[in-house]
């Protein structure tokens, strides 16, 4: 029935073409406007995750694609990685019922770790494997502003990581979240209740409060079985935009979270001719607080202060971390020479890790605890070589690390706003990404070969960290083209050519031989060089009034230089075509349909066959107060594998989905 109901949604996706008129008298009038909007008051958005500072997205010389709550909220979209789907260049991939991959232009895996992620400047990756342990990751969806994604390098200004993208989400003011919101949303696979209230606080100061509880079901095993990892999060947290004086702003916000996981791993076992010790259960927690201090001394000078707290910490049977991160960033921007603007700044960070399992058979850090410092000053001249038309932007980023020492990071960007309705833009940038706390002190059992005739003792195969990695660097060459051809009708073209080195790869060391087994260690080591090349479309088109489509295409190749002795394993691990189709349109009964079509090629190096996810989302506003929706994910298949799982944990297969959802405003 589900399988009928999905296609008879694609079958409804394509033929809205065909519908004779658009709504002419809708009553909802707020959706409607919106839809009504040429491309260039829609694309008139100022992005601030290129350049640290507001600037209209036609001058931004990067690939930038902005997420607009609008678009979160048709989508039907239940957590940050699947809002991420929307982007051109981005991959999203999910192993489990709380496990996703995220990645940008390449390296798709379970800890990819060339994205830099963001919540309203907070960097949210986990210093244990500098990458994003996604289902700790969480806000009221409705408060989110928009997500700024940026595909290529960021290195200037944002530092290490961010070598293939960024990934800066921002939410709302307060001010503009007066009030309450209710919402309850159940289904198949995926629960929730989250609540909402904002306040005014005093002249032009607000503040908010939120709280939300998810519980989501299992995912499915080969065959169907239940494959136990469903999970239940509750977070908590609030924001507060305070104007101290007509030239100052504060903004105080902060989380708090709690993860309860049911996963199970199975681990290698020398007392045991199988991977027979099982282990069930993950707990996460943890929480931030952030203080933002704005002044502007004039029109030419804006200051701003930033400084975070951050704790996140994981626990199951075979390990557990607790990462502390506090982190300032002073931030200076002047205007006061003509046709240049300059925005410089620097930061400090400091991070406590802590290991509390070194006993642990399958995992251990060694020291148990380390403390890193990283220093850092950035510095940017956007320079107007043509008034209004050509701009020029030259920058570096300079840090130092405790574990590659000082890196530069520069780029130089071109911009040429050809005419109103048209930007060309190139760069040339490097960017570096520094080995993790397990890099460098970490240890991890792959595995157990059994005995055999010329190797008479089980083999522990074990990979061991490398305190003398070296930074993989990147460097990139980057060309777009924006172009709006009618008010209707919008185009946005990147291409790119990427150039690795020194790319972390292992090889195998020299084996030990005990009186029960035989020790193989896996050594990292700073050897392989890579190259890519490929590019990405996105598309918008204002069918009517009514009636919006969007979507994009993205192309990549990557080849790898393996020089150690164990098969680089990324490659093949992100599809090389990617697509995507969205349509939204309101009906002249109020009721809004939106469907999304998006199509992924074969991952060959880890056996995932191409696949499509259908998904359709059906709102309706009963009062101005109190809407309804129903959304349907996955459609297209009963379940499907769309990537490989952590190393101890079994494969798993993504299954269909539906909710009904209901909001409410007092």
């Amino acid at each position: 029935m589900l399988r009928t109901w999905s296609f008879a949604s694609l079958i409804a996706f394509l033929a809205l073409p065909l519908q004779t008129a658009v709504a002419s008298d809708v009553s909802n009038s707020e959706i409607k406007k919106l839809l009504s909007l040429s491309l260039s008051e829609l694309s008139n958005v100022t992005v601030t995750s290129v350049s640290k500072k507001s600037e209209p997205e036609s001058e931004a010389a990067a690939a930038v694609y902005v997420i607009t709550q609008d678009d979160i909220k048709r989508s039907g979209a239940t957590n940050i990685p699947d809002m991420l789907r929307m982007a051109p260049g981005i991959v999203v991939t999910q192993s489990g019922s709380n496990n996703w991959t995220v990645s940008s232009r390449g390296f798709n895996d379970q800890f990819a770790n060339k994205l830099l992620v963001l919540i309203d400047g907070r960097t949210i990756y986990s210093p244990l494997f500098s990458g994003v342990v996604w289902d700790s990751q969480d806000t009221m969806i409705e408060d989110i502003e928009r997500i700024e994604v940026i595909r290529g390098p960021g290195a200037t200004l944002w530092g290490a990581n961010a070598v293939n993208g960024i990934i800066n989400i921002i939410t709302k003011n307060s001010k503009y979240s007066q009030g309450g919101l209710a919402t309850a949303n159940y289904g198949n696979q995926f629960g929730s209740v989250s609540a909402r209230y904002g306040v005014k606080a005093g002249d032009d100061s607000y503040i908010r409060t939120y709280a939300k509880y998810n519980d989501y079901s299992s995912q499915y095993l080969r065959g169907g079985a239940d494959a136990g990892d469903s999970w239940r999060k509750q977070q908590a947290g609030f924001r507060s935009d305070l104007r101290a004086s007509e030239q100052d702003k504060i903004t105080i916000q902060g989380d708090i979270y709690s993860i309860d996981e049911d996963d199970r791993f199975t681990f290698p076992d020398l007392n045991s001719p199988v991977y027979a010790s099982t282990s069930k259960g993950f707990k996460l927690s943890g929480g931030n607080i952030l203080l933002r201090w704005e002044q502007k001394q004039n029109k030419n000078s804006e200051t701003s202060l930033q400084a975070y707290f951050d704790n996140a910490s994981q626990k199951t049977s075979f390990f557990s971390d607790a990462a502390n991160t506090v982190d300032f960033e002073f931030q200076h921007y002047w205007t006061g020479w003509d046709r240049q603007e300059f925005v410089w700044g620097g930061g400090y960070r400091f991070i406590n890790d802590t290991n509390g399992d070194t006993a642990s058979a399958q995992y251990a850090l060694t020291p148990s605890t380390r403390n890193d410092d990283i220093f850092n000053a950035f510095i940017q001249d956007k320079i107007a070589l043509i008034e209004k038309s050509v701009f020029l932007t030259l920058g570096s980023k300079f840090e130092h690390n405790d574990y590659s020492g000082f890196e530069v990071q520069p780029s130089a960007r071109l911009s040429w706003l050809v005419d109103d309705n048209q930007t060309l833009w190139g760069a040339v940038s490097r960017a570096v990404h520094t080995t993790s706390r397990f890099g460098s002190d970490g240890r991890l059992s792959y595995g157990i070969y059994p005995p055999t005739i010329s190797v008479p003792l089980p083999t522990l195969v074990q990979g061991t960290g490398n305190k003398n990695l070296d930074s993989e660097a990147l460097t990139a060459y980057e060309v777009g083209y924006r172009i709006q051809p009618s008010k209707k009708l919008s185009i946005d073209v990147a291409a790119y050519y990427n150039d690795y080195n020194k790319l972390f790869a292992e090889e195998l060391g020299t084996p030990v031989i005990f009186p029960t087994y035989v020790y193989q260690p896996v050594i990292s080591k700073s050897t392989n060089n890579a190259h890519s090349w490929g590019g990405e479309i996105a598309v918008k088109y204002n069918v009517s009034s009514a009636w919006q489509l969007a979507g994009s295409y993205s192309y990549i190749d990557l080849n790898v230089d393996d020089k150690a002795s164990i098969a680089f394993k990324l490659v093949g691990k992100s599809p090389k075509n990617m697509f995507n189709i969205r349509s939204t349109y309101l009906f002249e009964n109020k009721l809004e349909m939106t469907n999304s079509l998006y199509s992924y090629s074969r991952l060959s190096s880890i056996d995932i066959p191409s696949y499509y996810r259908f998904d359709t989302k059906l709102s309706y506003p009963i009062t101005d107060a109190v809407s309804v929706n129903l959304v349907g994910q996955n459609l297209l298949y009963t379940r499907h594998k769309e990537f490989t799982p952590f190393l101890y944990q079994t494969q798993e297969e993504i299954g269909r989905s539906m909710y009904a959802g209901v909001s409410y405003k007092f």
